[in-house]
């Protein structure tokens, strides 16, 4: 739940991926040139202009992936290693039943990124795990961790696989997709903006505006790691963001208030 410096693109950082990318692109049109059959095992990457996974990837593409500078030595090193003798070569897809089949560069990159992102799903749920719960009154005396049913958040943290039995050809294509886009720096933090940003707007959606002004500028004032620890300490934060009745609103509004805005 750590956040890492932007990059402040240089016209050398540019210049490279143009470069890497104009490498990688070229070699996917020799292998499909010389054998089409095969262009829907060789990589591609989904383009969100044309809805469609291609058989290339942009400058563009990726400079939105890349966030930080890691993720711009990531994504350069994982394209260079297509470069090499071999790594086009077609395998079947590992322990399937519908005998999918990947390139070899494609089964070890993603094999390399689940790693990295399995690392960082435990990191991430050993801090939920601690999260000591809390309603309006304070603190309840036992953690995230020790809740028999594990929350939605928790349950997405579960381990991925690079593969799995039942992948068709397509199915890859998308998981490659899923797994490109969680091993970039800023996934998590993304995505509890997301959460900040859809909890806000539930609360409006179900509020008079004036009601709930205060909570809402707490909680869109938060750096987004505190957010995220309160709102999961919850436990059933979004249950009160749809007051069910009228004669439950002042109750369900008092809550909310308690809990988000307990000092004012």
């Amino acid at each position: 739940m750590s956040k890492q410096s932007k990059i402040k693109w240089r016209e050398e950082d540019t210049k490279e991926l143009t470069r890497v990318v104009k490498n990688f692109n070229a070699k996917l049109n020799r292998l499909i040139k010389k054998n089409p059959e095969n262009s829907n095992i060789l990589p591609s990457f989904y383009n969100e202009k044309t809805k469609a996974f291609e058989n290339r990837i942009s400058v563009e593409q990726l400079k939105n992936m890349i966030s930080t500078r890691q993720d711009l030595t990531r994504e350069l090193n994982a394209l260079k290693r297509f470069s090499k003798r071999g790594a086009e070569i077609i395998v079947d897809a590992p322990d399937n039943d519908y005998g999918s089949r990947t390139t070899k560069w494609q089964r070890t990159e993603m094999n390399r990124r689940i790693g990295v992102i399995n690392r960082r799903r435990k990191n991430r749920l050993d801090v939920l795990n601690e999260v000591e719960m809390a309603n309006a009154s304070g603190k309840l005396g036992y953690t995230v961790g020790q809740i028999a049913m594990g929350s939605a958040s928790k349950n997405a943290l579960n381990p991925m696989k690079s593969f799995t039995p039942g992948m068709n050809q397509n199915d890859i294509k998308w998981k490659f997709r899923a797994i490109m886009n969680e091993s970039r720096s800023e996934y998590f933090n993304e995505k509890d903006e997301r959460l900040r940003q859809n909890y806000i707007r539930s609360l409006e959606e179900n509020y008079r505006g004036g009601d709930i002004t205060e909570v809402v500028e707490m909680i869109g004032g938060m750096d987004i790691n505190q957010f995220l620890l309160k709102f999961e300490a919850k436990g059933d934060a979004f249950e009160f963001s749809y007051p069910p009745d009228e004669d439950q609103y002042q109750a369900y509004l008092s809550e909310l208030r308690s809990y988000w805005t307990p000092s004012r």
